[in-house]
Order: C-alpha cells, then sequence, then structure tokens
C-alpha cells in the first residue's frame, strides 16, 4: 500500500504532467522538536496515493455514528459511537466506488446522509445513513458524476445541510445544492485555476470558503453565494510566513473564528494566519493575513489532518502526523493555542500508525483518526488518565474481517 512519502511522489509526478500540459506547479501538511509521550494502552489512528488528508467538518450533533473511508479497497465503513467512553464499534462496510479512490467523507449535519468522495473514478457517492447502527444504503442513482477528469478529493458541507462542496485535485472546486429530504446532490458549477487543491473548510459566521492548494502553499479564501453555494475568487490568496511552506492540505479555523492554522508536509510546521472579521484590515471580512509559523515534533512527522477543539477552558490545535513506514512512526500532536499562537513543543501521543484523517468529537474529549497503515481508527482521549494533554487509546478495524491494507484516509462524525 502507498505510504505518505508514495502519496508525495504521486503529487509531483502528477503535478509535473500538468507544467507539461498546462505549464502548471503543486503542494500539501505539518510537524517540529521532539517531546513524545506515551500515555495509556497503544494506540492507532490516517491520506493516501495522489493528496493528502481529510479536512474535518465540526460535528454540531452528539456524534453517536462515525465513517470511515478505506482508500486502497475502495468501501467505506460505518460504526456506533458511545458518548461516554469514545468506544467505536464497527457496523458494516459498503463500496464506494473504484478502489484506491474514496478519500474525503462528510455526514449531513443532521446525520441522514453520508457523501464520499472518489479521486479515482471522478464520482461523488451518496447514502442514506441507518439512525440506530449508521449503516449505509446507497441512493439511486447511487453517485453523481464530479466531471471527468476532475479527480475529487475533499469534503465540506454548510450548517444546514443545504450545500457542498468539492475540491478536485486536477484544479476545481464544485458547488452543489443539497435536498435535505432525499439527500441527493445537484452541482452548481465549478471554479477553476487552482493547481491541487485539497484542504477544505467554511468559516463559522462568514458566507466564506478556505481551500488549501498543496502545489502552490497558497491558501484561498472565497465567498459563496448562501442559496446555490457558487463560488466567487474575490480574495487575494495568502502564503504561510515562510516562503518555504508549500505542502497545505488540512486546514483547521480556531472557535472564535478569527484564526485559521495549517500544516505542512515537507517542513513540519504549522503556520497561522489571522482572519478579519470585519475587513477592517484587509479590506474584506474573512481575508486571510500570515502571522506565524511554529516547530511540531519532527521534520519529518508528515502532518495530514488538523482539528481545533476547547477543552476545560483551553483551546488545542491537534494534528495527525502521518509519519513514514518503516521508520519514523505516526503521532498525534497537541498544541495549546491562543489567538495566532501555539505553545511548543507540541505534547506528542506516539506511536500510531499512519495518521491521516483526523476528528474531534462534538463533547470535546476524544480525538479520532483513521490509521492508514494498517487498517484501524484509533481513540485518544484530551486530558485523560495519562496525565498528558493528550493520551493515547485503544484501535478499532475499519473492515470485518480485519483487512491492515485497506487504507483508511479520511472520517467523519454524525449524529
Amino acid at each position: 500500500m502507498a505510504t505518505e512519502q508514495g502519496i508525495r511522489l504521486a503529487f509531483s509526478g502528477r503535478t509535473a504532467l500538468k507544467n507539461i500540459v498546462r505549464l502548471i506547479p503543486a503542494v500539501v501538511i505539518i510537524a517540529a522538536t521532539l517531546f513524545t509521550l506515551s500515555c495509556g494502552s497503544s494506540g492507532l489512528l490516517s491520506p493516501v496515493s495522489n493528496s493528502v488528508t481529510p479536512t474535518a467538518t465540526p460535528t454540531t450533533a452528539t456524534g453517536a455514528l462515525a465513517f470511515v473511508t478505506n482508500y486502497n479497497d475502495g468501501m467505506v465503513s460505518s460504526f456506533t459511537r458511545k458518548i461516554s467512553t469514545g468506544a467505536l464499534t464497527h457496523t458494516g462496510q459498503v463500496s464506494a466506488g473504484a478502489k484506491k479512490g474514496p478519500r474525503g467523507v462528510v455526514a449531513s449535519p443532521g446525520g441522514s446522509h453520508l457523501y464520499v468522495a472518489n479521486i479515482n473514478d471522478d464520482r461523488i457517492y451518496e447514502y442514506s445513513i441507518n439512525s440506530t447502527n449508521g449503516t449505509l444504503t446507497a441512493l439511486s442513482p447511487a453517485y453523481v458524476s464530479n466531471g471527468s477528469g476532475t479527480e475529487p478529493d475533499e469534503l465540506a458541507i454548510n450548517s444546514a445541510g443545504t450545500l457542498l462542496w468539492v475540491t478536485g485535485a486536477a484544479g476545481t472546486v464544485t458547488s452543489y445544492t443539497v435536498d435535505t429530504t432525499t439527500g441527493r446532490i445537484t452541482s452548481a458549477g465549478s471554479i477553476s485555476g487552482f493547481n491541487t487543491p485539497f484542504g477544505i473548510t467554511l468559516h463559522p459566521t462568514l458566507a466564506v470558503l478556505y481551500v488549501s492548494d498543496t502545489s502552490t502553499g497558497l491558501i484561498w479564501p472565497m465567498s459563496y453565494d448562501t442559496s446555490t453555494g457558487a463560488l466567487t475568487k474575490n480574495f487575494t490568496a495568502a502564503h504561510s510566513t515562510d516562503v518555504n511552506a508549500n505542502m497545505p492540505a488540512a486546514i483547521a479555523i480556531d472557535s472564535a473564528g478569527d484564526s485559521l492554522f495549517i500544516a505542512d508536509q515537507v517542513l513540519g510546521e504549522v503556520s497561522s494566519f489571522s482572519i478579519d472579521l470585519t475587513g477592517a484590515t484587509c479590506g474584506q471580512a474573512g481575508c486571510l493575513t500570515p502571522a506565524f509559523t511554529f516547530q511540531n515534533s519532527n521534520v519529518n512527522d508528515v502532518p495530514i489532518g488538523v482539528a481545533m477543539a476547547v477543552n476545560a477552558g483551553v483551546e488545542y490545535l491537534f494534528t495527525a502526523n502521518q509519519g513514514k513506514s518503516g521508520g519514523l512512526a505516526g503521532s498525534v500532536s497537541s498544541f495549546q493555542a491562543s489567538g495566532t499562537t501555539v505553545v511548543t513543543p507540541p505534547t506528542v501521543a506516539s506511536p500510531y500508525n499512519g495518521p491521516a484523517g483526523l476528528v474531534v468529537d462534538p463533547q470535546k474529549v476524544f480525538v479520532y483518526t483513521a490509521d492508514n497503515f494498517d487498517g484501524t481508527v484509533s481513540r485518544s482521549t484530551i486530558n485523560g488518565s495519562c496525565g498528558s494533554t493528550i493520551c493515547l487509546g485503544p484501535t478499532v478495524s475499519t473492515e470485518n474481517p480485519h483487512n491492515a491494507s485497506s487504507g483508511p484516509f479520511g472520517i467523519a462524525l454524525a449524529q
């Protein structure tokens, strides 16, 4: 199965082809100084071959269900989640299109429908969710085409569940409207002019969508139509203060909505940006100003997923550090955050086995990651019994029977 190193090489190959054909380039994620605390039982937390981690869409309900894409064998798995303990129980797996394809996954806010992007067959797969056990049933038809050769990757959905967006690794971002009754999505058009868009997230209060480009290192804010989701490139793209940080992946925004964080896969740093909520400093509400860069636990961390959460009155930034198969162990970093700054070095829970996708539960108690290297999902505890801000926890297989090569990538909670 592909390692994260393989992912980066795959990007480079695709970018080279783009440079030849269209004279344009490519990028993706995060890392820093070593401070490892291995607490509790061993745990595992996962990207794949063409991009990097899933961008987490905040879960607004209880998060009683969980879903994980299995990139290598073309499946999506379902789980129930015990809210009090965070324990996951596998309830099934269904096809999500072509193998070496399923990556991004997002659930509707009410937990009635699920959407999976398949980067290999250019489709968005749609499912209804069993409210009791999370098992999935394909809608009819089972998918919509995102457009030939668009390579759909990561997804975001608005809090009303009426609009959905998809990054296309070939250079587009597509908008969809969602029928909240049937769950069916309908394309509202796409916007181009990117190299390799990957990370995608919505501002919590402004009608602004943010997308990271894993070839140029740029973060693109874009306004969207609140009825159709149609995007307008009416902001200036921003780059990390480190001119060499050209591989951002997932994006996280803090609870106040005024700070944005990304991580760079090659340099192993976290970069922060201030978000102008009024337009007073950079002319338009939602615009970005580069702020700082911070070291993670190791320059070879290859961080992918990022998320933020407030626990016991303290805000934390978490990164899923994939590491290298057969080399540096994977890990999850926990930074205390305040505005655009974080405390370094981070606390690190390790070893994990190739974490890529990362999500925090609505109760802000547990961190889940998809472990790309061994077919599992792991559960870590924020401020757990190990005495650290992030504690290792148990793992569960994403498929039954266990398939160590399933390649878990994206993870989402619902209901």
